[in-house]
């Protein structure tokens, strides 16, 4: 039937259906005359008879546009295709090809059309292309469907294994084994790379051979975090590298065993090592991408070992690089190893479950660049920023960090980077919550929250759900935040995430000595100092609240273990007074506990002076508090009020910075802080009730 519908049109209205079934539906009508050789009027006269027919339907576009044109049924589009045989239907894809190229149509549209018209090659190109624009947006299924067909493509035509530059090759490879390991697909990656891997072989290209065993040992990792696999991998790398003199692929070698090291491994004292030849190799070959990439890498380093000034130094140099680079392409100077970086961050509606969720918690910043250079280069210098801010917060230089994390944050969005803003989010928290900008904070959390939800669910999820903790905490809803960093807790131990809970582990011991449950407190003490002896970090980043277990210890009558740990920061603090202020506080514990009522003091004024010129005005009523207390216990009624009313001051001053009149009357309601506000202890002391100490002791040191 339907062909006898299409053998009663004219010849010109034939040859413009045929060129409809070509080019699919809609379409406009020059195109259809173009593919058809159809002039204006006879096109014209042609579609009108088409539409008349019953074949074509015209679609109105509307507010002056011209319509489109498509077939009744999709199903008169297969007959009058199949109908057209072989050597036409070429010849009218050749003849649309030519027309969407010189239109500037989509990839996708193009590597159809060339794929139809038997163009190998120029379809390959065109799959490539519309590979990495559906990757660009995060459509990945689409991208590994383009992938594949330029894989297709690949295989089956032998000029195009001997006319395609390398390069184009290992880009074909590189990105579909990404594709794969966003969707957990880890056998489709591995043979991904391992066809790559015998590719270069067969064509002696010792670098490729080299890099591609770098990807291989970072998709080991992945898998299974098998050492020895993931070693020898490496070896064989290096070894390549070597005989051929290949000092990009040598350097290339040594990142990534840094990396891995750091990241997964957690060995940062050893991978320190790996990472600084990293970088002098990088700078040995003029090489800025990777110099750039290795000064990210050594601050994360130093981040991990707890040296923050030299993560910063490290940070700010890949920074600076990183502005030098700015737009320009370096595709050039051939792919890099990007290891981590090499998982696209998902769109919104996927909720792939990521095996490689066990990797060190740090290492989640750096997944998820998109595959281009540009674009990685800028999700890195993102991640830079926000690293930078973490060091900045964990020196003590508050306003530095907020403005760093801002930075970080504004670049993430501007990439449209999801995982990027989920990240710098997190980087930025912690500073605004110690500057005592308590609603953003909270604000930018349920957002990041949110967003998380469009990402594997474990993926940052224990840093997350600290960030929420302590912004509640900062809010005085103790409950809620109690309940999240215990579910934070129970996320850490099932990633393994060790030492890195001790801020957490600390916070939960804050928690409950707030609300008077010591033993509970004493618990999440006891793992929280373990954890911290495990770990061989000098410095573990925003552990600001240790003292709270000094006091735990003290309250149930463990002075030996609390001297311990007092003298075990003492001897790590370094330069940095963000982390010299729970020492002091820890020290003031130690004292009254012993009696030492003016030494107590002393130790709270030099950490109320640290806490005024970092700009911390929550440690800053703390310590006046706590202050008033001794004060007071002390029978010096004048600087207990003096002290009392300084802390009522700053206490007014945040809740004057919350706009939600609920949130900031919940905030005011905290019973730390009514203790506070009404000048006197809290009819039930909320520290050391019981203890054998002085009285002035007993009564309370600390507060909030």
């Amino acid at each position: 039937m339907i062909q006898a519908r299409l053998a009663k049109l004219s010849a010109a209205a034939r040859q413009l259906v045929m060129a409809a079934a070509v080019l699919g539906n809609p379409v406009s009508a020059p195109r259809l005359w173009q593919v058809a050789e159809l002039g204006v009027q006879a096109g014209v006269e042609a579609l009108e008879e088409a539409v008349g027919s019953g074949m074509l339907r015209e679609q109105r576009a509307g507010g002056g546009r011209p319509g489109s044109y498509s077939f009744a049924h999709g199903l008169m589009r297969e007959v009058v295709y199949t109908e057209l045989g072989h050597a036409r239907r070429q010849v009218l894809h050749q003849r649309a090809l030519a027309l969407l190229a010189s239109e500037g149509a989509r990839a996708s549209e193009l590597a159809y059309q060339a794929l139809a018209a038997g163009e190998a090659e120029e379809a390959y190109r065109y799959s490539i292309q519309a590979a990495d624009e559906a990757m660009a947006i995060f459509a990945v299924e689409d991208a590994i469907g383009h992938y594949e067909q330029a894989r297709a493509l690949f295989q089956e035509h032998k000029r195009l294994q001997t006319v395609l530059p390398a390069p184009e090759v290992e880009h074909l490879y590189v990105y579909l084994e990404r594709a794969y390991a966003f969707l957990n697909a880890w056998e489709k990656a591995q043979e991904a790379y391992e066809e790559l891997l015998a590719y270069a072989q067969h064509e002696h290209l010792p670098r490729m051979v080299s890099m591609t065993l770098n990807r291989l040992a970072i998709l080991a990792v992945q898998q299974s975090k098998d050492k020895p696999k993931v070693r020898a991998l490496l070896e064989d790398a290096w070894q390549m590298a070597e005989t051929s003199h290949d000092q990009r692929a040598l350097a290339e070698t040594e990142w990534t065993l840094a990396q891995i090291t750091a990241l997964v491994w957690e060995e940062p004292t050893y991978a320190l090592s790996h990472g600084e030849h990293a970088l002098e190799m990088a700078r040995g070959i003029h090489h800025q991408e990777l110099e750039a990439r290795s000064l990210s890498l050594l601050g994360v380093i130093h981040m991990l070992k707890g040296d923050f000034q030299e993560a910063m130094h490290c940070l700010e140099a890949a920074l600076a690089l990183y502005a030098l680079l700015g737009n320009e392409q370096t595709a050039s100077q051939g792919f890099s190893v990007t290891g981590l970086l090499s998982v696209a961050p998902p769109t919104q509606g996927q909720h792939h479950i990521h095996q490689a969720a066990s990797l060190h918690p740090v290492a989640y910043f750096l997944i998820g660049a998109p595959p281009t250079q540009y674009f990685s280069n800028r999700a890195t210098e993102t991640l830079c920023w926000g690293l930078l801010a973490l060091a900045q917060v964990n020196v003590g230089q508050v306003h530095n960090s907020i403005r760093s994390g801002r930075m970080a944050l504004a670049l993430s969005q501007e990439i449209k980077n999801v995982w990027a803003q989920i990240t710098s989010t997190l980087c930025l928290i912690y500073g605004l919550l110690e500057a005592g900008v308590y609603e953003e904070a909270l604000v930018l959390t349920q957002q990041a929250m949110a967003l998380a939800q469009t990402l594997p669910p474990t993926i940052n999820r224990q840093l997350f759900l600290t960030a929420l903790g302590s912004t509640y905490q900062a809010l005085q809803q103790w409950e809620e935040a109690h309940r999240i960093l215990e579910e934070a807790v129970a996320v850490a131990e099932t990633l393994d995430h060790g030492p890195f809970s001790v801020p957490t582990l600390s916070r939960l011991c804050m928690n409950d000595a707030l609300v008077g449950d010591w033993e509970l407190a004493h618990r999440y003490a006891l793992k929280a100092i373990t954890l911290r002896k495990s770990h061989s970090a000098t410095l573990i980043p925003l552990d600001f609240y240790s003292h709270y277990e000094m006091e735990t210890l003290l309250r149930l009558g463990d002075a030996r273990q609390a001297r311990e740990e007092v003298h075990r920061l003492g001897e790590r603090l370094g330069p940095y007074r963000r982390f010299r202020i729970p020492y002091l506080r820890s020290l003031a514990a130690l004292a009254a506990w012993e009696g030492q009522r003016e030494q107590a003091i002393g130790h709270l004024r030099e950490a109320a002076g640290l806490a005024a010129e970092i700009g911390l005005p929550a440690e800053r009523w703390q310590i006046q508090a706590a202050l008033g207390r001794l004060y007071k216990e002390a029978g010096e009624q004048a600087q207990a009020r003096t002290a009392f009313a300084e802390a009522a001051r700053i206490i007014q001053e945040l809740a004057e910075g919350i706009g939600d009149e609920a949130l900031r009357t919940s905030f005011l309601a905290g019973l730390p802080l009514q203790g506070v506000l009404q000048h006197q202890a809290p009819q039930r002391p909320l520290y050391y009730f019981g203890l054998s100490g002085p009285d002035w002791f007993r009564n309370g040191l600390a507060a909030g």
